[in-house]
């Protein structure tokens, strides 16, 4: 007869078994997949990689957060959930179009080594990002060379016309470090997650010391590159499947 040590042994090892099965196949490249109402679209929700968000830096970074915004022949286009910090376009004291701005080297070298493991690293694509007039609203210049990234910001033509398709669906809540760096935002109930910032494209505006933004209440604005007040949230294809290998 079976003792109750054993039942008790039995039954903890179902239940592990379950979770085990549970976290499998649910998990996205090595994070739990939800799914979020922004505005008028349901995207889904991935996590990868590590930023530090709530401004305490004693418990460590948190997880990313990033909204799926495209699949394509297994490669998943990413934007992060929340405005992740306050940063310049350019830190510079020239004018940079997206191709020699120092925000394009932080995102591409610092945030990229920083932020993810090896094996999220080599998952990244790199991406042919296309910077010409058609990428910018009607009133801004060209953007200049296309480039080859592993991180980037989205165009205005991306933030407007491909991958939002209404003004509330492009609102965003920045992180506690964005508000502490100097983020412009307004609490609002009508923005998600209870606030909106202005977070930076990759497409000038009218001359290349301005930049086009999103507005926190989701319309088109733009700053000046060197200001320290607009969030910036990084795009990057991936390939999630290879991190489940």
């Amino acid at each position: 007869m079976e003792t109750y040590d054993n039942i008790v042994l039995r039954r903890i090892g179902i239940i592990l078994f379950a979770i085990v099965l549970a976290v499998h196949i649910f998990d996205i490249g090595g994070s739990n997949a939800e799914t979020l109402k922004t505005g008028a679209d349901t995207r889904k929700i991935v996590t990868m990689g590590t930023f530090e968000q709530d401004n305490n830096p004693d418990n460590g970074a948190e997880a990313i957060e990033w909204i799926v915004l495209d699949e394509q022949d297994g490669k998943s286009l990413l934007i992060s959930r929340y405005g992740l910090d306050s940063v310049p376009y350019h830190d510079g004291k020239d004018d940079a179009a997206w191709e020699k701005c120092s925000l394009r080297g932080w995102l591409n070298n610092e945030f990229l080594q920083s932020s993810f493991t090896p094996e999220e690293q080599a998952a990244i694509q790199t991406t042919t990002v296309v910077n010409g007039a058609g990428q910018g609203s009607a009133y801004s210049i060209d953007g200049g060379a296309d480039t080859q990234d592993k991180l980037f910001l989205l165009s205005y033509r991306e933030a407007f016309q491909t991958y939002f398709a209404k003004q509330e669906d492009r609102l965003c809540a920045p992180t506690e470090v964005a508000k502490a760096h100097g983020v412009f935002y307004t609490e609002s109930e009508a923005a998600v997650d209870g606030a909106g910032c202005s977070w930076w494209l990759r497409s000038p505006a009218d001359a290349l010391y301005n930049a086009l933004e999103v507005e926190y209440d989701g319309s088109e604005m733009f700053s000046n590159i060197h200001f320290n007040n607009t969030a910036v949230r990084p795009a990057l294809w991936v390939d999630l499947n290879s991190l489940n290998k």
